[in-house]
């Protein structure tokens, strides 16, 4: 047993008036339906009548010329559709031996002397001072003041001020410099 269509699925996509003819092979009745050319051109459409446009679409394979990896490469992806995603746990940094030493730690009763940073560089220390921050500094801490420097400096906002210009300019290097410094080996050790 077919499904019948309402006829709001068959509403036409431009007015009959307008249309040009349908572009199926020695048809006289309007194209007012649109289909696109291919899955590479979804914005380039071909016009059809409703009989054509119905055939179309029964014909219309998306997957048609694609291996079965690729396909089942497309399923995956459209669970999450077609956006990226990331592993929570991938996002933590060792959370194994965070876990165990902050366990030791507990149970110990005592706390693991921290980590000693290696002194700063006078580039650093001067653009940690253009972007009014402290050591030791986090990513985070980092982008957001820079956010809040940026929205009270940047030129749109002070229009022809050429002070905050020059202050935008260096905090925008200040925060180039230290985000790499915070992914550089320096950093990590």
């Amino acid at each position: 047993m077919q499904k019948k269509h309402g006829k709001k699925e068959y509403t036409p996509h431009i007015e009959p008036d307008t249309a040009p003819l349908c572009e199926a092979a020695n048809c006289i009745n309007k194209g007012v339906y649109k289909a696109p050319k291919s899955k590479n051109q979804l914005q380039d459409y071909h016009w059809l009548c409703l009989d054509h446009i119905k055939e179309y679409n029964q014909k219309w394979d998306y997957f048609n010329g694609m291996t079965t990896a690729e396909i089942e490469e497309f399923m995956q992806d459209a669970v999450t559709g077609h956006r990226p995603t990331w592993n929570r746990e991938s996002r933590l940094r060792e959370p194994a031996s965070q876990l165990h030493d902050a366990l030791y730690e507990f149970l110990a009763g005592t706390r693991k002397a921290k980590k000693t940073l290696p002194p700063l560089s006078s580039k650093l220390q001067k653009a940690l001072a253009v972007m009014d921050m402290d050591y030791p500094f986090s990513q985070k801490i980092l982008k957001d003041q820079y956010k809040k420097l940026v929205k009270k400096h940047h030129p749109d906002v002070n229009k022809g001020n050429k002070l905050s210009e020059e202050k935008f300019k260096k905090i925008t290097e200040s925060y180039h410099l230290l985000a790499a410094y915070l992914k550089s080996d320096l950093y990590k050790s």
